[in-house]
């Protein structure tokens, strides 16, 4: 590997090897050059920094002067030592279980849209905790928003940001109903979310006395309407849409299987759909995490300029030119209990100017001891609840 800035030095088992940053590298490019995949390197590097602001993002901190790396063993003749992979195991019918975990998982969240030249990144902290699951295999999870919410890099500052932070807020902890694959499907406390809005709305009219204040609370009270209304705006929650994704499916004996994916569009518009082929590699990455790739591409696409109308952007020319679009996601997970480490999804557009959407979610607290939980903790048992969760059942079942 002749020019590549990469060393291995006298260390013991508890070292890491190095690759010292140059000027103009990306994470992207090192893993290029080192034969690796980016996500890979990024989350053993994250893994085993000391220091919090060492830890990689979207790309190397300004500050950063090495990446750590695996160990490379070396045998008696200096010849690196081939290290074998664990299999990966599933459940039956070759299925990745969807097992529960007791305790909040912490996950750091970031956003990047690529306008063209223009990038804009959002970035904040949640925890997603499950509460319980019902007799028909649904099951419930809390998530939370733990950290103020930072675009690029700087906290909320304008009205319009501080108000929308704000607004948003009243929805947290939100309950979220989730299927025997892993997918959300529905929300289950509006009643409380409702609640805390009387509170939060008064607070803000206080704080943002004014005609425009009243308006847009208004519009946004009507989100809150019913179900239906809220899971319509939710629908476009990039966390909620790529960590509830229906990953924990059935696929083939080859591990693999083709389908379909829908990416919520940054416009005010339906779903992109992505015509994929989602694949669970046979062995566990160098991190001893199991790997599930999606890549796709835009399926039954929608005209281009119907796209830059849409996203305001100039329209050079009319014409009935059909936009392509490419889909990849990644996701790792713990292979003892299969729950979601680390996930990466990116939706590529190609526009005059093109548009690029990046999902990133890590686990904050993947170090830590869980326990799996083994029995289910049905909500029928819970005697408020029986009465929704049957509804709910029966309805998904077509009685």
């Amino acid at each position: 590997m002749a020019g590549i800035s990469f060393y291995i030095p006298d260390r013991d088992e508890e070292d890491h090897d190095k690759y010292f940053i140059k000027k103009g590298d990306t994470i992207k490019s090192v893993a290029e050059e080192l034969g690796k995949e980016w996500q890979v390197l990024r989350i053993y590097h994250n893994n085993h920094c000391i220091a919090d602001a060492d830890v990689i993002n979207a790309d190397f901190p300004s500050h950063l002067k090495f990446l750590l790396l695996k160990p490379i063993k070396l045998q008696a003749n200096g010849e690196p030592e081939e290290v074998p992979l664990k299999k990966a195991v599933l459940g039956s019918g070759f299925r990745v279980p969807f097992h529960h975990v007791r305790g909040k998982n912490k996950y750091g969240v970031i956003y990047t849209v690529e306008n063209g030249e223009q990038v804009h990144t959002l970035k904040y902290e949640v925890s997603v905790n499950w509460v319980a699951t019902d007799k028909n295999g649904y099951s419930f999870f809390e998530i939370d928003r733990l950290s103020k919410v930072y675009i690029n890099d700087v906290e909320a500052d304008t009205i319009a940001d501080e108000l929308a932070e704000k607004t948003s807020s009243v929805l947290y902890p939100l309950e979220v109903v989730v299927d025997q694959e892993g997918e959300w499907i529905d929300i289950h406390n509006l009643e409380a979310i409702k609640q805390r809005w009387e509170t939060k709305e008064s607070e803000i009219l206080e704080a943002y006395p004014g005609e425009e204040t009243e308006k847009y609370l208004a519009h946004y009270a009507k989100n809150l309407k019913s179900n239906q209304t809220l899971a319509a705006v939710l629908s476009n929650d990039w966390f909620i849409r790529s960590f509830f994704n229906g990953i924990h499916t059935e696929y083939t004996k080859k591990l693999t299987f083709e389908g379909y994916t829908y990416f919520p569009f940054i416009a005010k518009s339906d779903d992109l759909i992505f015509n994929i082929e989602q694949k669970i590699d046979e062995y566990l990455d160098e991190n001893d995490l199991l790997n599930i790739d999606l890549k796709g591409v835009l399926d039954d696409a929608p005209m281009k300029t119907d796209l830059e109308y849409e996203l305001d952007l100039p329209i050079h020319s009319l014409s009935d030119q059909k936009v392509v679009g490419s889909y990849r996601a990644k996701y790792f997970l713990n292979p003892n209990n299969y729950t979601i480490q680390t996930l990466f999804i990116e939706c590529a557009i190609a526009l005059d100017i093109p548009q690029k959407y990046t999902v990133m979610v890590s686990n904050l607290n993947e170090k830590e001891n869980q326990s799996l939980v083994t029995n289910s903790l049905f909500v029928d048992e819970i005697k408020k609840e029986d009465s929704f969760f049957k509804m709910f059942g029966d309805i998904l079942r077509g009685k």
